[in-house]
Formats: structure tokens, C-alpha cells, sequence
């Protein structure tokens, strides 16, 4: 694949699983730019995140290091990346592209990103040129979106307990995908330096919960004519899921309120993509289609409604939470091919640096491979891995965080699980083939699923004596990734034996 100066456009979802856009194979999703998009693209089938939470999973896709290596386990500000660790985007505007990340941050410390003291979000304050409340573009991140009025369906009541909204109407003056998409088509066409190559990445909050769509997406779904997800719970569920069941949602949850979750989730997916195809028109609009490599994916997929659970959870490493969409497109990429083989998150930044030609920065360490061999037919890899949940002395100290979340109101449904059921957040690490998975967990609770022929991994054959053979090498592969992720920071640069 020549390499040259490109452009890049990577827009990241939040929380889409693979198999709800219509080129992943769904009958029910309506993602027609996605799929246009997918129609100039090669297209990945096997594609998975490394960690089901969204600033692990965002940092690996730009770090191209597995969360746990670097600590990475939670949402919270003090748990993003420090300056200066490596990454794509500043090692991209080191070698002189003209880059912006909108929308969501959920990778560099705050003051990292949008600059810290008097230059915050003055332009070039951070880590990169641009955000969304950078100084010149900022007013665009609040501006008053108009969502048409509509008729709410009856909904089981249950959808009470967890971040379900269903339909939004009225003007909402916050930092929605409406802002979002407008702020990446003006930073296009008035801040683009047409003398430099772009880095422009658009993160959406879509279809990340609160479970709720505006019209004309919102009523074009219709809860009883869609294709159900399992309901039931996996034979010999392990105690995060069943754990999740009774406290999110309760076990009394009917299938009514899972299919209605979809239909919204659907709805959801709907609405980002007619985003998606606002920026991608600009692009093609200004001449630009055929000089950028535009990136599609997730950071991490959603029960949607599957087994009774709704968002995700940390621990269980179901593919409707870790195998994500990914697509690319343009310049040098086959159209509408599909490979089948298996990749993850920590292959972006090696895929997007080979392309581009640039020389990763100095002392990173990577995980990922380039994903140029399997672009251009060759195979996958022979495994994926993921992480997961917490070390038990921060398991033991979540009730004091939980009094304070009390003191402000009601727990949500997630943190009432953890809090009733702490060792559902217990460590686990998983290891996917194409035909198995095995996940290990710290406190016992294994699980073992043949995908080939229980695609739904309703099947937990773990302990079973006839595969025992079968878990003994998984472990193995399993211990030699750990043994090669093992934390490698702080980084020594004088060392001897």
C-alpha cells in the first residue's frame, strides 16, 4: 500500500455493538450512510474492543497498548492518560498534521487536552489543535438543536429502574451529536489548513444510554416486529451477569421492555448515522473523499436489551460488549470487501501511522500490528484478548464512594451492583479465538464457549471434563499475552542486569 500524507477522518461511536448497522448484518437497523460508506470500504467482521468500558477501550485505540498495562479500569478523571504518554493524534500533529478531536474526550487528562491555565481552549493549547470548546468553535458545541415533536409509546414500567428516556422532543441547548457533527462539517470547510494534512477524529455520544431518540428516528422502529435478542440467561452464568440481571433491572424484566429498549437503541443508531452522513457529505462536497482514509468504529458494544441487561458491564466479555463495527475507506483501500479474520483496537494507531508513513514517536510500545497485510487479504489474528473490573482492594473501598453517591441521591443501577455484589466487579481477562472463548476470573466463576456452534454463548461449558484439553491451551495463550503486557511503565531509560 502506497504511503503518503493522508488525510484522516475517524469517527467513533459510543457503545454500537457490530451486529446492529445494516452491513453487520442486521435485518432491523436503518444505517444507510454507514452502509454506503461500508459499500466504498473494506469492512472488518471481526473486530473487538480490549476492555468494555469507554476511556480503557478509547485510550487503546490510540495508544495501541492494552488497558492494563497502563492502569486504565474507570471512567474517572484521574484515570485518563498523563502527558506525555504516546499516542496517535499527538504523534501525528508532531509530524505536522493539523489535527482536532470533537466531541467526547475520554482519552488525555483534562488539562492535557484542553490546555491548563490561561491558554485553556486557546488554539493549539493541547494536545491538539482543536476541541470542541476550543476558542472560535466553541459556541457551536451548545447551540439550540430543534427535535419535532412526536407520540411516546406506552412503556412497561420497569424501564423506571434503568437510563431509559425513549423519546426526546423540544430544543435542547447542550452537547448533543446534532453539535457535535455541525462543529466537525465547520472545522472542514472554515478551520481546515488546505496546505497540511488533517487528523479530524468526531466522537458521538451515540448510542450510549440514557436509551433515548428524537424523531423521525424514534417511531420508525417498531418494538414487536424486531428481531429478539435471547432473553434468557446463559446456562451457568457467571455471578456478573446473573448479578446484573436481579439488581439493574430486576428479575421480574419482561421481554416487552427488552424489545423496547432495542427498538430505542435501533432508533439511536439511526440518528448517529444521519450525523455521520451530514460530515461525510462535506467531505465529498469539498473535493475531499478521495485524499482522506475515513475510520468508522466503536469504542465498546451494549446488551441492548440481551439476557434481560441493558449498557455494559466491566467483567463480562460477551461479544455483544467487545466485537465492534470497523470499517475503512479511501484512498488505497479495496472497496466493499469484507474480512472475517479477527483484529482489535490496539491495531488502529499501527494501521493509521503505516498508512501515513509516519515513524511512531520515540519509546512507544505497542501491542497492536498494522492492519495493511489483512486490508490488502491477508489473514487475522490467531486470538484477541480483553480486560476487565477491579483489584480487590478497590473493590472494598467502592461503599465509602457509594455513601457519598447516596448522600446525593438514589444509586444508579450499576452502581447498586456493584455495591450489592462487589465481587462482580472482580479482575477477569478473556482470550477469543475464532471458535472459543475463555474467560478467567480472579475470584473463580470461569466461563468456556464453543462461538462456532453457540454463536449467543448460551453454553458455559467450563468445567466440563471433555475440554479440558481445550482450556489448558487457552490458558496458556492467555498467560503468554498477560507475560507480554505485563506493565512495562515507568519507562527506564538506564537499566542493568
Amino acid at each position: 500500500m502506497p504511503r503518503r500524507r493522508k488525510n484522516i477522518l475517524l469517527i467513533t461511536a459510543d457503545e454500537m455493538r457490530a451486529d446492529c448497522t445494516g452491513f453487520g448484518g442486521s435485518n432491523d437497523a436503518r444505517t444507510p450512510n454507514l452502509d454506503a460508506l461500508a459499500a466504498r470500504a473494506t469492512s472488518f467482521a471481526g473486530h473487538f474492543t480490549t476492555f468494555a468500558k469507554c476511556v480503557p477501550a478509547r485510550c487503546s485505540m490510540l495508544t495501541g497498548r492494552h488497558p492494563h498495562t497502563d492502569g486504565l479500569r474507570s471512567v474517572s478523571p484521574d484515570n485518563h492518560l498523563p502527558p506525555p504518554t504516546p499516542e496517535l493524534a499527538g504523534c501525528l500533529r508532531a509530524a505536522g498534521w493539523q489535527t482536532a478531536v470533537l466531541g467526547l474526550n475520554h482519552v488525555w487528562e483534562e488539562d492535557w487536552f484542553y490546555g491548563g491555565g490561561d491558554r485553556k481552549n486557546e488554539p493549539g493549547a493541547g494536545v491538539v489543535d482543536m476541541t470542541s470548546f476550543t476558542r472560535g468553535i466553541a459556541q457551536l458545541a451548545t447551540a439550540t438543536a430543534h427535535f419535532p415533536a412526536g407520540t411516546p409509546r406506552a412503556e412497561p414500567p420497569e424501564l423506571r429502574r434503568v437510563e431509559f428516556k425513549g423519546l426526546i422532543s423540544g430544543d435542547r441547548a447542550d452537547f448533543n451529536d446534532v453539535n457535535r457533527a455541525s462543529q466537525a462539517v465547520c472545522w472542514l470547510r472554515e478551520f481546515r489548513d488546505p496546505a497540511r494534512p488533517f487528523y479530524l477524529q468526531l466522537n458521538l455520544s451515540n448510542p450510549h444510554p440514557p436509551y433515548a431518540a428524537p424523531e423521525p428516528f424514534y417511531s420508525s422502529f417498531d418494538p414487536a416486529g424486531l428481531e429478539a435478542f435471547p432473553f434468557a440467561l446463559p446456562e451457568h452464568a457467571p455471578l456478573c451477569v446473573r448479578a446484573q440481571r436481579h439488581w439493574r433491572f430486576g428479575d421480574d424484566a419482561s421481554e416487552a421492555a427488552m424489545r423496547e429498549i432495542r427498538a430505542v437503541y435501533l432508533a439511536m443508531i439511526a440518528f448517529a448515522d444521519a450525523q455521520i452522513g451530514r460530515v461525510l457529505d462535506a467531505l465529498r462536497d469539498m473535493g475531499l473523499e478521495d485524499d482522506t482514509l475515513v475510520v468508522f468504529t466503536s469504542d465498546h458494544g451494549d446488551y441492548a436489551g440481551q439476557h434481560g441487561l441493558v449498557e455494559k458491564w466491566d467483567t463480562d466479555f460477551r461479544d455483544c460488549l467487545l466485537r465492534v463495527p470497523l470499517l475503512f475507506a479511501g484512498p488505497d483501500i479495496p472497496r466493499g470487501e469484507l474480512r472475517d479474520g479477527l483484529s482489535d483496537h490496539t491495531d488502529l494507531a499501527d494501521t493509521l501511522l503505516e498508512m501515513c508513513g509516519v515513524e511512531p514517536s520515540p519509546g512507544w510500545n505497542r501491542h497492536g500490528c498494522s492492519l495493511v497485510p489483512m486490508i490488502a487479504g491477508g489473514a487475522g489474528k490467531d486470538a484477541v484478548f480483553a480486560s476487565g473490573g477491579h483489584e480487590a482492594a478497590l473493590r472494598r473501598r467502592f461503599p465509602q464512594q457509594a455513601d457519598a453517591m447516596l448522600a446525593r441521591g438514589p444509586l444508579k443501577d450499576k452502581q447498586r451492583t456493584y455495591l450489592e455484589c462487589p465481587e462482580s466487579m472482580a479482575r477477569a481477562k478473556m482470550i477469543r479465538t475464532r471458535d472459543w472463548k475463555l474467560v478467567v476470573r480472579e475470584t473463580g466463576d470461569d466461563e468456556l464457549y464453543h462461538l462456532a456452534r453457540d454463536p449467543w454463548e448460551m453454553r458455559n461449558m467450563h468445567g466440563d471434563p471433555g475440554h479440558l484439553a481445550v482450556v489448558a491451551e487457552l490458558q496458556r495463550h492467555l498467560l503468554d499475552w498477560v507475560l507480554r503486557t505485563d506493565p512495562d511503565l515507568p519507562r527506564l531509560e538506564t537499566f542493568g542486569a
